[in-house]
């Protein structure tokens, strides 16, 4: 994803979004079009008044967002960008759309750790522990959820468990984990000084020439899940990724779906083996009513192929090895 000027530089395009701009309460900023301006704050939608916010004003906003990145909205109607600040833009242009349409993801404040989300009452202590154990023992974690559920959020905490002194490859399609670790090496999708982009199953590929302990993709969305339960497979336990998806189960069909996606994919049963191998635990997060939470977590037991099922059961935060398929209930 290219990079543009930050927040701060929009503020004299985006009149009477001045105070969005600036408030760390904020989190996403949607304008629908001139004077039509959703925000969502502590995580409520409400809407924000800006009669002064012109069809003009945003043209305006659109090129000064894409020229330094050498693009012209009118050429190139749809688009996406990174801020200097870590904060993204979405830009959708006529004709593509009938007004033109930015969308804000302010980058956040600090990253919440594991006891700050179970402080916040977002995640119990007993999938804490189960967490915690599960990378303790060298098995991976897959977290699911909706858009905004706060899937990166948890994926951040998660990462704070895994031991200081051990090498940590994160992938993603844009920048926005906060880790802070001296031995981690960061790659992000799109950067490329040629006209083919790389892409993350490029980048999952390339990591095990790094010498990871753990690997963590931001977000799976096709064929590198193939590549990623590869690697989950062969030594690189204590790993973790995101997915989208409606519940936890669901979330390990996706992953499977997603593997199936590869040119080079094995057969369904094969490949759902392959998840159960790889993920030992699923954590899945919503939001209602302005809170973000986990709201289920499953162990990976084993795949029924003749009921297509999966075999999951409840967490045990004691457990320091994967269930049988016996010890769950489907």
């Amino acid at each position: 994803m290219k990079r543009a000027s930050g927040v701060g530089h929009l503020t004299p395009f985006l009149p009477g979004l001045e105070g969005l701009l600036g408030d760390p309460e904020v989190s996403e900023i949607m304008v629908n079009g001139p004077g039509n301006v959703w925000v969502e704050r502590a995580g409520r939608l409400e809407p924000h008044d800006a009669p002064a916010l012109t069809a003009a004003w945003l043209h305006r906003a659109a090129i000064h967002i894409a020229r330094p990145l050498g693009l012209d909205p009118a050429a190139r109607p749809i688009l996406d960008a990174r801020l200097e600040d870590g904060s993204r833009v979405a830009i959708c242009t006529p004709p593509a759309s009938p007004e033109v349409a930015i969308t804000i993801r302010r980058f956040g404040g600090r990253a919440f750790s594991a006891e700050d989300l179970v402080r916040l009452g977002s995640l119990p202590e007993d999938i804490l522990e189960a967490a915690r154990n599960t990378l303790a023992s060298h098995q991976n974690i897959l977290v699911s959820g909706g858009t905004g559920s706060g899937k990166t959020t948890l994926l951040n905490a998660l990462i704070e468990l895994l031991p200081e002194d051990e090498r940590i490859v994160a992938i993603e399609d844009t920048l926005e984990l906060r880790i802070d670790r001296a031995n981690c090496l960061r790659f992000e999708a799109g950067a490329t000084l040629s006209e083919t982009p790389v892409e993350i199953r490029d980048l999952v590929r390339h990591a095990l020439r790094h010498r990871p302990d753990h690997i963590v993709v931001g977000e799976v969305r096709g064929g590198e899940a193939a590549d990623l339960l590869q690697a989950l497979n062969t030594g690189h336990g204590g790993s973790l990724t995101t997915i989208h998806a409606n519940n936890a189960r669901s979330a390990l069909s996706r992953l499977a779906s997603c593997a199936m996606q590869a040119g080079d994919a094995l057969p369904w049963e094969v490949t759902c083996r392959g998840v159960v191998d790889g993920i030992a635990l699923v954590l899945h997060v919503a939001r209602r009513g302005g809170r973000r939470f986990v709201e289920d977590a499953l162990e990976v037991g084993g795949y029924d192929a003749a009921t297509g099922h999966w075999i999951t059961g409840p967490p045990e935060a004691g457990r320091r090895e994967k269930p049988t398929p016996k010890e769950v209930n489907p």
